[in-house]
C-alpha cells in the first residue's frame, strides 16, 4: 500500500473565468466613473463661468442700486460672522471643557458668541454643588478666563430634579511658542 500524501499548504485553483469577469466589471465601472468625472468637470466649469458673469453683472448693478448694495453688505456681515465662528480655536475649547467635565456633569451645548469673544456652556448636574465644582474646575484651566456661572435652574419637571446651568467664559489668547 502506498503512503498517503496530504498537502495542507497548496491553495485551491480559482476558476479563471471568475477573474476575467471581475476584471471586465471593474474596467466597465472605471470607464463609467471616468465619464461621470468628465461630465462633472464640464458642469463645474460651466457653473464657474456663469458665477463669474453673475458677479460681474452684480458689481455693475450694485454701484447703481443702493438696495442691492445694502443686501450685499448684510450678506458680507453674515459671512464674517460665520468665519469668526469657524476660526474659534475649538480644539483648545474642547480640551478645557473635557478636562473639567466629570461623570456627574452632562454637557448640553457649547455656543460661541463671537462678537463678544465669549463661549456659553450649557450643562446639567445632579445638584448645585456639582455644578459649582464644574465651574471651579473650568476656572482652573489655562485655556479659559473670566469663567462665571451666568444662570442656573432646577428642573422641576424631572423626578431627579437636576440643575441646568449656563457658564460664560472667554478663551485665553494662544501663547506664542
Amino acid at each position: 500500500m502506498r503512503p498517503l500524501r496530504i498537502d495542507f499548504v497548496r491553495a485551491a485553483a480559482a476558476p479563471a473565468w471568475a477573474g476575467w469577469g471581475l476584471l471586465a466589471v471593474a474596467l466597465a465601472l472605471a470607464a463609467l466613473l471616468g465619464a461621470q468625472f468628465r461630465d462633472a468637470q464640464t458642469e463645474l466649469a460651466r457653473l464657474e463661468d456663469h458665477a463669474e458673469r453673475q458677479r460681474a453683472r452684480q458689481s455693475r448693478s450694485a454701484a447703481a442700486d443702493p438696495q442691492s448694495a445694502r443686501l450685499l453688505r448684510e450678506e458680507l456681515a453674515r459671512a464674517r460672522a460665520v468665519t469668526q465662528q469657524l476660526s474659534l480655536p475649538w480644539g483648545r475649547l474642547f480640551q478645557a471643557v473635557e478636562g473639567a467635565a466629570s461623570k456627574q456633569i452632562a454637557l448640553i451645548a457649547l455656543q460661541p458668541e463671537t462678537g463678544q469673544g465669549v463661549v456659553r456652556i450649557t450643562a446639567e448636574a445632579r445638584d448645585l454643588a456639582e455644578a459649582l465644582a464644574f465651574v471651579r474646575r473650568l476656572q482652573a484651566t489655562r485655556q479659559l478666563r473670566g469663567v462665571h456661572l451666568a444662570s442656573h435652574q432646577i428642573q422641576l419637571e424631572d423626578a431627579q430634579r437636576p440643575v441646568r446651568f449656563v457658564v460664560l467664559a472667554a478663551l485665553q489668547p494662544e501663547e506664542a511658542s
